[in-house]
């Protein structure tokens, strides 16, 4: 039977605006089409996450205004077993994405975060649950610790490998964007059992003391990789609940990133689709 997934970060509001190229400073142009959808990368990761066999719960904070409203219906029709969410005195989270005609992203915060704020007091986690920080911030600290003491298998964003207060977790999951470049993952595994960063087309590479693998990205028709690096996750995470060795994580992860790239998405496609894509014969 999978392990319970618990998943802790931000749900947005995305308001998606496709281009023909890529702005210069002081130019005109019309959006080829511009859409709102649910977005926010642990949203991403859970909504994901929850289409496959694995029990997903998520942990985030909505606002009281009509996008928190619109996010609560996302989450209460999704395949999440439950949603634990902080009410702000706040806006929700609201980007601007901007998608270039190489199918590249860029993404604008257009609202105050108040990720640092959020806590897991409230949450029931247990042994043999895994608990994941997808965006690391060093106020969740606390919370990684709680985890950690309550026997459960924790995974922490690529941030955490420059947060000196993290003496350990058991997985880093994350990408090489995240950190700075002179930053040598191996360097740090005194603190983490493994890490597993992504590097866009160069694929992702996995880093334990007993060895280092490395999942070349699938080449496929890209319309937009907004959702890539959360399907990658939620792969990984499938994986991981699963008991899946790490080779077979990564492949599944590459494989579900590789699927989100060809869909107009912030969201990964659910598993179902990426399984008859790929040909998976693994049920997760």
């Amino acid at each position: 039977m999978a392990k319970r997934v618990w998943v802790q970060g931000p749900i947005a509001i995305d308001t998606v605006v496709y281009l023909e190229k890529f702005p210069t400073p002081g130019s005109f142009m019309n959006s080829v089409k511009t859409v709102e959808r649910t977005g926010g990368t642990s949203a991403n990761v859970a909504l994901g996450l929850c289409t496959t066999s694995v029990e997903t719960n998520f942990v985030g904070y909505l606002g009281k205004d009509d996008n928190g409203k619109k996010l609560r219906e996302v989450l209460d029709n999704s395949q999440i077993n439950s949603s634990i969410i902080t009410e702000i005195d706040g806006s929700t989270s609201h980007a601007l994405i901007l998608v270039d005609d190489k199918a590249e992203r860029t993404i604008i915060s257009m609202t105050t975060p108040y990720l640092r704020e959020l806590r897991m007091e409230n949450v029931p986690f247990a042994s043999p649950d895994i608990v994941a920080f997808i965006l690391w911030r060093e106020e969740f600290l606390g919370d990684l610790q709680r985890a950690e003491m309550s026997g459960c298998f924790t995974v922490v964003g690529a941030s955490a490998l420059v947060d000196a207060q993290v003496s350990h977790a058991h997985l880093v999951l994350g990408s090489v964007s995240d950190i700075p470049s002179e930053v040598n993952p191996k360097d740090h595994l005194d603190r983490f059992d493994a890490i597993v960063l992504t590097d866009g087309l160069k694929g992702a590479r996995y880093y334990s003391k007993r060895e280092e693998l490395h999942q070349t990205a699938f080449k496929v028709q890209a319309v937009d990789v907004t959702g890539a690096g959360d399907a990658f996750i939620c792969g990984y995470l499938a994986g991981l609940a699963n008991g899946l060795e790490a080779t077979k994580c990564l492949l599944i992860a590459s494989q579900w990133a590789a699927s989100s790239v060809q869909v107009n998405s912030s969201i990964p496609p659910s598993f179902d689709l990426v399984r008859k894509e790929w040909g998976i014969d693994s049920a997760l």
